[in-house]
């Protein structure tokens, strides 16, 4: 930690950030499975959206920072379709919870289901992908790809 013009600022490697995103989206998909407690729900419901804020903005910064370095071009496009998938993730998110807000049915159910299915499915590849880049980046960052 470090104070840059008077602001208290963190400053995480790139590798660190990557694996930060990796345990949000897992933090996030808990909170939205334990969001089925009635007491509870809302209040989880409203954390997962802002999770999910954070995720988002996270995965483009990590993007942004990652291209800027000699990193693998491997790593960068990977970087790139979480980015990319952050925020398709969120379209999805914002029905779900107009869905929550006000409810469907019939076939906007359905629809609704299927945007549900999407979501998770999103949501999980974004967690695959962010680890998979972290860890590859950690062991370019540490030269662990160099052969002796």
């Amino acid at each position: 930690m470090g104070i840059d013009q008077g602001v208290w600022a963190v400053s995480l490697s790139i590798w660190r950030q990557l694996y930060a995103m990796v345990w949000l989206v897992f933090l996030q998909i808990v909170i939205i499975l334990e969001s089925k407690i009635p007491v509870f729900g809302p209040y989880l419901v409203y954390g997962h959206v802002f999770l999910g804020l954070v995720i988002l903005g996270l995965a483009h910064f990590n993007n942004a920072q990652i291209k800027k370095t000699e990193a693998p071009s491997r790593l960068k496009r990977i970087a790139k379709s979480t980015a990319t998938l952050a925020s398709i993730q969120v379209i999805f998110g914002v029905i779900l919870l107009a869905n929550i807000m006000m409810p469907t049915s019939g076939i906007l159910a359905s629809v609704v289901e299927f945007v549900r299915l999407l979501h998770i499915m999103t949501a999980l590849a974004i967690i695959t992908q962010a680890s998979s880049v972290a860890t590859a980046y950690d062991m370019w960052e540490e030269k662990e790809y160099i052969k002796t």
